[in-house]
């Protein structure tokens, strides 16, 4: 059975990454073009520049992996502010 620490020790590196992973997204929303060219690595060297389509698809899919993490990190104050938690 899991000690009291380990588990502090578990519960603290999840919320490490999920602070990290909120950040990443919220970077991504801010700025997608960087993304862009990150992900795209030596295949573009031409300097092509992307879609807008293609970085308002970045867009969305930053917001709702930031707020996904914004949710996962507020849960355990939520538990406490519902009167059935």
């Amino acid at each position: 059975m899991a000690t009291t620490q380990s588990m502090h020790t578990a519960a603290l590196m999840l919320s490490l990454a999920l602070v990290f992973w909120t950040g990443s997204a919220i970077f991504v929303v801010l700025h997608p073009r960087a993304v862009w060219r990150l992900v795209q690595g030596r295949r573009w060297e031409t300097s092509r520049e992307p879609e807008s389509d293609n970085l308002w698809l970045i867009r969305i899919q930053g917001i709702f992996m930031g707020a996904a993490g914004l949710l996962l990190l507020v849960v355990p104050q939520l538990r406490e502010w519902l009167p059935f938690g």
